[in-house]
């Protein structure tokens, strides 16, 4: 599970080219797996060793949304 923050990533020339043409070209396959490799896979890797699990919380549910987490 990803963590919910601002994240920050960075393309390579060949990775602006091809959203160029993607984009020109009104491309939704090839789009949806730019979104994949090009940024959901970015993200992933930015945050290794990172990730938190649903499951680890400390206190209850109930105390969390209280608290605003």
């Amino acid at each position: 599970m990803l963590e919910v923050r601002k994240t920050a990533i960075a393309f390579e020339e060949e990775e602006l080219m091809e959203l160029a043409r993607i984009i020109i070209d009104h491309n939704e396959k090839e789009a949806a797996v730019f979104l994949k490799k090009s940024v959901y896979d970015k993200i992933v890797h930015s945050q290794q060793g990172k990730l938190k699990s649903h499951l680890d919380t400390s206190g209850s549910p109930v105390e969390m949304f209280q608290r605003g987490r």
